[in-house]
């Protein structure tokens, strides 16, 4: 998202918990060292000092901790000054426990998501396909798994007692990045989650489907997701199910941007305007063609090429 700002023209102050992340040592004259958002207070001290000696007018909370802090501190970054966009509390509460998400989206006829089983459920009647656990908070993927048995699905319960127990999903993964601003359409970017590793797409490529579209902005308003946000869920042959709303950009965007759809030219636009309406016409002036993300350790390279799948020469960040 920074460097991202950064080729838009913006002036950017870099920050992160990890005094060695890449992008803090790549950016070390604009970069910035923060507590995490965990320790409260201290957090937000921290990010009010760096935020009055850079100069910013505004803020873009990009990782889950920090979301839910802004959601029960908004007060206190208004009168820092600091412009932001996120839902609101309650929102974030629902996007933010995979169980609750799972219990809310079960009351509407619109929305599939993954079979859930109780503890009781698997007693007798263990499912040939496995049972997919994962902790109820939390993002990346870290501690998911795949228990094929009792005795591994006991294990993992072992360390995750209050963990949240699903059906194994084989379809193919998408994610999609989305902007809502409260009145109208989202902007929608669905991409193929083609490789992931510890849950972040390393291969993701974007694709053009009206119906899912049409099928996420509404799940993105029933939910009222305002600001950015990224959709998870599979294409089952029977059907989209959706498994997590993520009250931020995905960190596979990047494929979003670089297809020409403006999302992230826009967030940044009416995140540092302040406006909450997007300009007329901007749903209809995405390109047709796909662009294909892939990370691998130290660099990362775009493809962007037509429908038919030809890919363009690649271009390295």
């Amino acid at each position: 998202m920074a460097l991202q700002a950064k080729q838009f023209g913006y002036d950017v102050l870099w920050a992160d918990a990890d005094p060695l992340c890449p992008a803090l040592l790549s950016n070390s004259p604009q970069a910035q060292s923060l507590p995490p958002a965990s320790e409260g207070v201290v957090y937000l001290e921290a990010l009010a000092k760096a935020a009055r000696n850079f100069g910013a007018t505004c803020v873009s909370f990009n990782t889950d901790a920090e979301v839910r802090y802004a959601a029960d501190h908004l007060t206190a970054l208004a009168e820092l000054g600091l412009s932001q966009w996120i839902p609101s509390q309650r929102t974030v509460r629902i996007c933010s426990d995979k169980a609750e998400f799972a219990n809310y989206l079960a009351r509407d006829s619109r929305f599939r998501t993954p079979v859930s089983y109780s503890v009781d459920d698997l007693e007798s009647d263990f499912p040939a396909a496995g049972v997919f656990a994962k902790k109820r908070a939390g993002s990346g993927g870290a501690g998911a798994m795949i228990c094929s048995s009792r005795r591994e699905l006991d294990a993992w319960l072992s360390r995750n007692p209050d963990g949240l127990l699903q059906e194994v999903l084989t379809g193919q993964e998408f994610s999609a990045d989305c902007l809502y601003t409260g009145s109208d359409l989202p902007l929608v970017v669905p991409r193929r989650r083609l490789r992931t590793r510890s849950g972040m797409s390393t291969v993701t490529e974007t694709f053009h489907d009206a119906s899912l579209e049409r099928l996420i902005a509404d799940l993105v308003q029933e939910l009222q997701v305002v600001g950015p946000s990224c959709v998870q869920g599979f294409l089952q042959p029977d059907g989209v199910v959706f498994t997590e709303v993520n009250v931020r950009f995905g960190g596979g965007c990047a494929a979003a941007f670089w297809g020409a759809t403006h999302l992230v030219e826009q967030y940044l636009s009416l995140l540092t305007t302040r406006e909450r309406r997007l300009p007329a016409g901007l749903h209809g002036t995405r390109t047709s063609g796909t662009t294909t993300l892939v990370r691998v350790p130290g660099y990362v390279t775009l493809q962007a090429g037509p429908e038919t799948g030809a890919p363009a020469a690649p271009a390295k960040l």
